[in-house]
């Protein structure tokens, strides 16, 4: 028996970067099969941005320290792995952090170009006392899944110039479970239930959107 009526996409949105879809009837069986390829999709396939290398001003590897600054380097580009942003451009774009005297450094400090944007200004960089001063270039770079920092490597990169790992895919967590749902007088057919949250990139109903389309 094939399903009469069209299946139909609903949404709870839990909060804003989280939400619950629910996809039914569809044939019996078939929820496993939608559920686990749309998973997979989400959380490897829909394309993001990332910082893919750095370069800090005065510092030539990663296992330098900064005059001036808590963190040693490698603690800040730790901390950068935690960067959100979303880009418009299909090449790779520079953007700039500048900052002196004491204080924290997050990521409101770093001054994106036209058609970037930061979704986490609140992020923690680093700490500088009265002398310090750090200066850090960000290359970002449009990408899908994960490419680690072995991978981000040219082979010619300036001196200087850090790749880092970079995490373009804007969904962090994908789960769904199949309940049964009833078609008329069946009560075999299958419902999806999806769950979905995302980076503040990206809303869940865009990521099922862009998924569905892959």
């Amino acid at each position: 028996m094939l399903i009469a009526q069209r299946p139909t996409l609903s949404e709870e949105v839990v909060d804003e970067f989280r939400s619950r879809f629910v996809i039914e009837p569809l044939e019996p069986g078939f929820g496993y099969t939608l559920g686990n390829s749309l998973r997979r999709t989400l959380l490897s396939s829909i394309p993001g941005a990332a910082v893919t290398s750095i370069k800090i001003d005065g510092v030539l590897h990663e296992f330098s320290t900064i005059p001036g600054v808590t963190e040693d380097v490698t603690e800040i580009i730790l901390n950068l792995k935690g960067l959100v942003v979303s880009s418009e451009n299909d090449e790779p774009v520079v953007m700039y952090l500048r900052k002196e005297g004491e204080g924290s450094v997050t990521a409101a400090d770093i001054q994106p170009p036209a058609g970037v944007e930061v979704h986490n200004p609140d992020l923690h960089v680093a700490t500088l006392n009265a002398k310090g001063k750090i200066e850090i270039e960000l290359v970002v770079e449009r990408g899908r899944g994960y490419v680690s920092a072995v991978q981000n490597k040219s082979g010619d990169e300036e001196i200087g110039r850090m790749p880092v790992d970079s995490i373009y895919s804007p969904v962090l967590k994908v789960t769904y479970k199949v309940e049964a749902t009833r078609v008329e007088q069946r009560t075999d057919f299958d419902k999806l239930v999806i769950d979905v949250e995302t980076k503040k990139s990206l809303l869940p109903r865009d990521a099922i959107a862009s998924a569905g389309s892959t």
